[in-house]
């Protein structure tokens, strides 16, 4: 999922004119996903959902991941029957980790989704997050 998620997410900067990018393809692993032409680094997380983005939805980071280079979040979902990308909006790094809500192993996030060991995460309701064309503007 996190492939097609670039993938919109390259689309989208080159339709909205972002000029001086890099899309991080070549040793990625550990890598922020983007980097702008004023060296922000953005790492953008996607997830598959089957209905539509809600309001009161959250978005998260695996624990093991908040260490990535990163200066930004994107968060991006794909409601797998419209086969429809949306995009979320974006966060500061520090201010995700300052305001998520972190879940360790046996949690439940909510009454389908228990956290296994070794899959803790760090969650943040999807209205603290900044819209899409106000972050982008924040970024470049």
């Amino acid at each position: 999922m996190g492939n097609l998620g670039e993938m919109v997410f390259n689309s989208w900067f080159k339709h909205e004119g972002i000029q001086g990018f890099e899309w991080v393809l070549n040793d990625a692993s550990g890598q922020p996903d983007f980097v702008t032409a004023l060296n922000i680094r953005i790492g953008v997380k996607t997830v598959k959902r089957k209905v539509l983005p809600r309001e009161d939805y959250t978005a998260k980071i695996t624990a093991r991941h908040t260490d990535e280079p990163i200066d930004q979040v994107f968060f991006m979902t794909y409601e797998i029957a419209k086969r429809r990308m949306w995009l979320l909006g974006g966060i500061d790094r520090e201010r995700f980790l300052q305001e998520a809500r972190y879940y360790g192993a046996g949690e439940w996030v909510h009454t389908n989704y228990q956290i296994r060991q070794g899959h803790e995460i760090y969650n943040i309701e999807i209205a603290k997050l900044t819209a899409p064309k106000d972050w982008i503007s924040q970024v470049t």
